[in-house]
């Protein structure tokens, strides 16, 4: 009985301390733009056709603040890792969404890319999107062929 209510104990403050980094909103839509700029910023890079012709886009963040990507962190984050990265495709523009949670051994505090699926080759515009709902660029893209 104890060890149950400890475990409830503990599950309760490891949510808790997980929304005292970040509030309700960047839980669901993904991180503030701020956060990321005070992580040391978020950089994309070349895609490529990999498997079943899906396009995989590399992105550049760490959010330990260990690292500069775009520019000089600001703050430190032992404990949270990238969860996710929600991408949508609206046309020819691109929205990136870093998620992020408390770490575990399975997740790292570093992004490595996103799939974006099998979209049409061209010219896309790549933008951060936080729960701000503003749009930041991160740049232009020319998606391959297949």
């Amino acid at each position: 009985m104890k060890q149950g209510f400890l475990l409830l104990v503990v599950f309760i403050l490891s949510i808790e301390s997980g929304f005292a980094n970040a509030g309700a909103s960047d839980w669901f839509y993904g991180r503030s733009w701020e956060f990321i700029e005070s992580v040391g910023g978020i950089a994309i890079n070349t895609p490529s056709r990999v498997r079943n012709c899906a396009v995989f886009l590399p992105v550049t963040c760490d959010v330990s603040g260990l690292k500069s990507v775009t520019k000089k962190p600001t703050s430190m984050n032992s404990s949270l890792v990238v969860t996710d990265i929600d991408k949508k495709i609206e046309g020819n523009e691109i929205l990136l969404s870093v998620k992020t949670g408390l770490a575990s051994k399975l997740k790292t505090s570093a992004c490595s890319g996103v799939e974006l699926g099998d979209i049409p080759a061209g010219d896309y515009q790549v933008f951060y999107l936080g729960p701000d709902r503003q749009k930041h660029s991160l740049g232009k893209v020319i998606v391959p062929q297949n």
